[in-house]
């Protein structure tokens, strides 16, 4: 299935929160999206933040605040560029030449990422597959 990402294009990352096990993104627009999966900053130098750094110590003054790192980084900065791998079911968003948050799907059996833009609902199944559904 195609997904019709060009809605996010021109939005921003206004907020970022771990709840748990789940991870909340929400755009400007007032779309959002929610993961149980892994999710990575990758930057021009490299990888910068991940889902798993959050709250690890690694031997510096205070543990990484990944949420934070990202809201830091990205600022509202627009995202220009949006796509997904249709094998995979991972989601990109890019918001320079230097900057992508990728969200990754690591499970052949369990849902990824769930993805709102306006009235409609993307599911990232296990294997890669998506639903979509007109959410209520």
């Amino acid at each position: 299935m195609h997904l019709d990402l060009q809605p996010l294009i021109g939005q921003s990352i206004v907020t970022v929160e771990n709840r748990d096990y789940t991870w909340c993104f929400a755009f400007s627009s007032g779309d959002s999206l929610s993961t149980e999966q892994d999710w990575r900053l990758v930057m021009c130098e490299g990888l910068f933040v991940t889902s798993d750094d959050n709250d690890q110590q690694y031997g510096m003054p205070k543990p990484v605040d990944a949420a934070e790192l990202v809201m830091n980084d990205l600022g509202s900065a627009p995202i220009t560029d949006a796509s997904n791998d249709v094998k995979t079911g991972d989601l990109f968003l890019r918001f320079s030449d230097q900057k992508y948050v990728q969200f990754l799907q690591m499970s052949c059996g369990y849902e990824s990422w769930k993805l709102r833009i306006k009235k409609r609902e993307f599911i990232c199944l296990g294997g890669g597959r998506y639903a979509s559904f007109e959410a209520a």
